[in-house]
């Protein structure tokens, strides 16, 4: 009898099922729910939760740094760790209806930084790897990092374009430049009005400037959604999309670590996932310019 409640709050602890990839529908996120029924019951914010994520995953990256086959486990427990934490403070936000604009900025930069200190820490563990402990790589592990991060930044981006595309298509939010930025500026003028938040005030200000210096490039880079087919259109390459979204990174990079064989990092990444992107991209302009 339990069973539909539990799935009925899972469920209203997700977006749309088919925005989110299926390494965070059938793992991260079933797992991400363990974590949510334990902290849900205590005080904790989501905010806290990103600030938990930040710290597993600059841990993450420090075991990482080690290069050994013990610390690339451990890196990858934690990693996993942040992951999960990572998209705990969403569910949450959602469950208790007690998300913020700034929490959706925090949000962000915790990917930022736990990104950084990931990547960094995994090259750095790649190159003691190699010196120290006999690991082979087809090349330079510092070049195949950079491949990596290049390759894992144009898979975000346009999976994320994608996936915008389709939720603005259905409804689900407005992500016009324009109305992020009012909103946000709403939110500022109304913290202006009461003491304290000086946090809140700050992160605020620095994002409404960082949407302006990128509201130039968001708006070559729109998705059209006026007719009924791009958007089916959508709604079936969103999910193409996110079989190479972060999350799906995230994924091979634990399995790799884990086993001690990043050549299966970097050969999905470098390799795979970058031939998907240009099938995918290929279909889209095809399907752009004949409908």
């Amino acid at each position: 009898m339990n069973q539909p409640g539990l799935f009925l709050e899972f469920r209203n602890s997700l977006k749309n099922p088919i925005a989110e990839e299926l390494a965070d529908l059938f793992l991260f996120r079933p797992a991400a729910f363990l974590f949510v029924k334990l902290l849900y019951p205590l005080p904790i914010t989501p905010n806290q939760v990103s600030f938990f994520a930040m710290i597993a995953g600059i841990a993450s990256g420090i075991l990482f740094a080690g290069g050994d086959r013990l610390h690339f486990c451990l890196g990858a427990i934690f990693y996993g760790i942040a992951n999960n934490l990572d998209c705990c403070d969403g569910m949450i936000a959602r469950l208790k209806k007690n998300g913020t604009m700034t929490g959706r900025i925090v949000d962000g930069c915790t990917d930022y930084i736990i990104g950084i200190a990931v990547y960094g820490g995994f090259a750095i563990g790649l190159q003691k790897a190699v010196q120290s402990y006999g690991l082979h790589l087809p090349l330079n592990s510092w070049l195949l990092m950079i491949l990596a991060a290049i390759s894992f930044g144009a898979h975000a981006v346009l999976s994320d374009k994608f996936r915008n595309a389709f939720l603005i298509q259905t409804k689900q939010t407005d992500g016009s430049q324009e109305n992020e930025f009012d909103k946000f500026k709403t939110e500022l003028a109304r913290l202006e009005e009461r003491r304290g938040h000086l946090f809140d005030k700050i992160l605020i200000r620095i994002y409404l400037r960082y949407m302006q210096l990128q509201s130039g490039l968001l708006k070559k880079n729109k998705i059209p959604v006026a007719s009924k087919q791009p958007q089916r259109l959508n709604a079936t390459m969103v999910v193409l999309w996110n079989l190479i979204g972060p999350s799906t990174h995230v994924l091979f990079l634990i399995i790799s670590a884990w086993f001690y064989n990043p050549t299966i990092f970097f050969l999905f990444v470098i390799g795979l996932a970058n031939l998907w992107m240009i099938v995918l991209f290929s279909i889209f302009q095809f399907h752009r310019s004949h409908f």
